[in-house]
């Protein structure tokens, strides 16, 4: 009798033991699962976008930007901030100024209280309240100016102001070499009639 009392309590143990094991079993399978099924809730969201392109490489304060060619320094871009996307290949700068040099120490500058710049290309597009200063000493203002470092031009399809020795011009769009030499006002070209009387003396 005592041999069958061993026998049983040896199989209880058994039975215990297996449904133990497989309660964990289960535990943990529903863990698993329960952590699939959350995965778009604990997926980490980006602060911009749900695209790694979307997300800034760098964040710069003082930025500065420097383009050279054997050696010489063609032009220089200097901004109160800028983020740098690697992955598209621009650069977003906030209070831009560029200085371009001339080969006879001359230099214009180009300001605008934004701009994005490609940092394959150098092609820039500068936004509101853009002015530019020419060597010479021409100035225009416009709220949008694209530049192509490339071909060295520039151009617009906005509103444009050109200031050069009392005489002020006004059109709409503009396309033009780096130091205002050859320049083309595309349309209404035109002075105001203060600007008339300030030219005739009046």
């Amino acid at each position: 009798m005592e041999k069958y009392r061993k026998i049983l309590t040896l199989l209880k143990e058994f039975f215990v033991r297996r449904k133990l094991a497989i309660c964990i079993l289960i535990c943990l399978a529903a863990a698993v699962f329960t952590s699939c099924g959350d995965d778009k809730k604990i997926k980490p969201r980006l602060p911009v976008g749900q695209n790694i392109e979307d997300i800034p490489s760098f964040v710069v304060e003082g930025f500065e930007y420097t383009s050279t060619h054997g050696g010489v320094t063609d032009w220089r871009i200097d901004g109160k901030g800028a983020q740098v996307f690697e992955m598209k290949k621009k650069i977003y700068v906030q209070n831009f100024t560029m200085t371009t040099f001339e080969k006879n120490g001359a230099k214009s500058v180009l300001t605008g209280k934004r701009a994005i710049v490609n940092s394959d290309t150098n092609f820039m597009e500068v936004d509101e309240d853009v002015k530019f200063r020419a060597s010479n000493g021409m100035i225009l203002k416009t709220q949008k100016l694209f530049w192509d470092d490339k071909l060295k031009k520039m151009y617009t399809e906005a509103e444009v102001i050109i200031i050069r020795n009392g005489t002020v011009l006004k059109g709409v769009g503009l396309e033009s070499d780096a130091e205002m030499k050859n320049m083309v006002i595309k349309k209404k070209v035109r002075l105001t009639a203060k600007d008339l009387q300030e030219a005739n003396g009046e």
